[in-house]
């Protein structure tokens, strides 16, 4: 008995092995808000999966799938999503969706775990500058340590505000916001200017106190850094104003984040003058080149019928973020190799992020050699994709459409 006991066990082994060997997939992950800003989270899944069905979903011998993970805007659920991350032996890299907080609060853990992080919208400019060379966090997205200079020059030049009033959500990411656009605002000769701030999940009342306040104070533009479930609260009641007290609204993209255009549909919205700042790039550009009429082709096909014009595309930067840094991810692991330890091909991959040999082109722009090793002193921009000179203002068309300004 114990001899039959023996063979079976052998049996079972040598099956277990043989689908172990014969499981070549891995895992892109991705932690995001999937409840509270669905629209930005399925835009960056988008991305993603029509730039791995460019090379079919494979690479190197290996089959490319995904997992997505909700952390509902919690840093603490983030956490445990890197945790499952890391755990799993065929987890490759991990993107992340709008939110810095999670972001911000985990940095040491995602750089002391070598977890692979991928960025293709949370803005934070701390998120990047680990201060370290062995830096694993890469970001295709706006800077905040550089964005909040772009929106106070349009509020100031293109606005022509004299008294522009800050309204800044109440975390880590409007925390960065307040000291570059002060900053920013200093350097146009205002040394004092209105401040208020709210918290996530702020009320009709909240947010009508505060407009209040802002018009009260003889303000004559909002400065705003919102995503979008308070955004439209707080716009909602701009727009409960009559029309002589309504003030122009420069924001920060978070409002393009979820379904602030169904909230505050265009014919509510379009005597309000709102603007937020994008990258350079949207399907909605009047001309558009034959690579991005190809990608928009391959995702009308992979969205089976959702999608058929750009309007469609909702929280598109999500979808242009995340496309051109799974992009820069593929030619990564194209330079490298993939070995099938999962911690000796991560760390290759970063190295090869870092010193990627040949121009990828991309929905935004051409990237040349877009990462860099790291050093806070020396090349504090070093895991940064993008630049200042990608960084344009939009708003919103009338169906729900994101126009880009290249003035």
């Amino acid at each position: 008995m114990n001899k039959i006991i023996k063979k079976f066990v052998l049996l079972l082994s040598c099956v277990i092995f043989s689908l172990q060997a014969e499981d070549k997939t891995l895992y892109v992950y991705l932690d995001a808000d999937l409840s509270n800003h669905k629209e930005s989270s399925q835009a960056i899944q988008k991305g993603i999966e029509v730039a791995f069905s460019d090379i079919n979903n494979e690479i190197d011998g290996y089959k490319i799938a995904f997992k997505y993970l909700d952390h509902r805007g919690n840093v603490i659920r983030s956490k445990r999503n890197y945790q499952a991350f890391l755990k799993d032996p065929n987890a490759l890299v991990i993107y992340s969706g709008i939110h810095s907080p999670p972001l911000i609060k985990n940095r040491d853990f995602i750089n002391e775990n070598k977890a692979l992080t991928l960025v293709p919208w949370a803005a934070a400019g701390f998120i990047t500058r680990y201060p370290s060379k062995e830096n694993w966090i890469f970001r295709l997205s706006i800077d905040d340590s550089r964005a909040g200079s772009t929106i106070i020059d349009y509020a100031m030049t293109q606005q022509q505000c004299k008294k522009p009033h800050l309204l800044l959500e109440k975390t880590p990411w409007g925390d960065a916001n307040l000291k570059t656009m002060s900053a920013a605002l200093k350097s146009h000769g205002i040394e004092k200017h209105g401040i208020s701030r709210f918290s996530w999940s702020v009320k009709a009342k909240g947010a009508a106190i505060a407009i209040d306040e802002i018009v009260n104070a003889k303000s004559d533009c909002i400065v705003l850094v919102s995503n979008a479930v308070e955004g439209a609260v707080i716009v909602n009641e701009m727009l409960n104003l009559p029309n002589e007290k309504r003030l122009p609204i420069v924001s920060h993209w978070g409002v393009t984040s979820g379904n602030f255009h169904e909230i505050i549909p265009y014919e509510r919205r379009k005597d309000l003058e709102l603007n937020f700042i994008q990258s350079c790039f949207s399907f909605t550009n009047p001309q558009q080149s034959p690579f991005a009429n190809a990608v928009f082709s391959q995702l009308v096909a992979h969205s089976k019928g959702k999608i058929t014009e750009p309007a469609d595309l909702k929280s598109a930067v999500g979808f242009i973020h995340a496309y051109d840094l799974t992009r820069l991810l593929i030619q990564a692991i194209k330079q490298t190799g993939l070995t099938g330890n999962i911690a000796t091909d991560r760390n290759a991959i970063r190295l090869a992020l870092e010193n990627i040999d040949k121009p990828i082109q991309g929905l935004i722009k051409t990237y040349i050699k877009p990462f860099a090793e790291f050093n806070l002193e020396a090349n504090k921009n070093a895991h940064e994709a993008l630049n200042p000179d990608s960084y344009c203002m939009g708003s919103f068309g009338k169906n729900d459409e994101i126009l880009i300004s290249h003035e």
